[in-house]
Parts: structure tokens; C-alpha cells; sequence
């Protein structure tokens, strides 16, 4: 009878990993948008502006983890097209 060795591990370990660090993006986004529009809405009520800095740091807050987001896609496509070429 044939002994059973160690289990074979999956070939698509990648696939999880980005999936975690993209999953980790909507993470970012949801805290950053939380954190800039509690200070929007502090510097509102500081100032008496009615709502102008909740909304313009709503739109930073999203703004920056976009900018984020593609940063990263474009890193991880230039470091497969590294891979190809070599």
C-alpha cells in the first residue's frame, strides 16, 4: 500500500494573497472616508461653515485611497511585465 505523503499545496496562493490586499483597499477606504469627514465635521462646527470642510474632506478622503488603489495596480502590473520580460 502506498504511503500518503504531505497534502499538495495549491499552485494559486497568489490569488488569495491579492485578494486580501485588495480587500485591505475597501478597509482604507472606509476608515479614511470615517476619519476625514469626523474632522470635516469638527472643523465645520469650529468654524461655522456649514458643511463646506465635511465635503471637501469627503471628497480628499476618496480621492487619496483612489489614487492609492491605482498606484498599486499600476506597481503590480510594471512587476509582472519585469517578470515577462526577463
Amino acid at each position: 500500500m502506498k504511503s500518503r505523503g504531505p497534502p499538495e499545496q495549491s499552485t494559486n496562493q497568489g490569488d488569495s494573497g491579492a485578494a486580501t490586499r485588495y480587500a485591505g483597499f475597501g478597509v482604507q477606504l472606509a476608515a479614511s472616508l470615517l476619519i476625514f469627514v469626523w474632522l470635516g465635521q469638527w472643523a465645520d462646527k469650529r468654524f461655522g461653515t456649514g458643511g463646506l470642510f465635511t465635503i471637501v474632506a469627503a471628497f480628499l478622503a476618496f480621492g487619496g485611497s483612489m489614487y492609492s488603489l491605482v498606484r498599486s495596480l499600476n506597481r503590480k502590473d510594471d512587476v509582472g511585465k519585469d517578470q515577462s520580460d526577463g
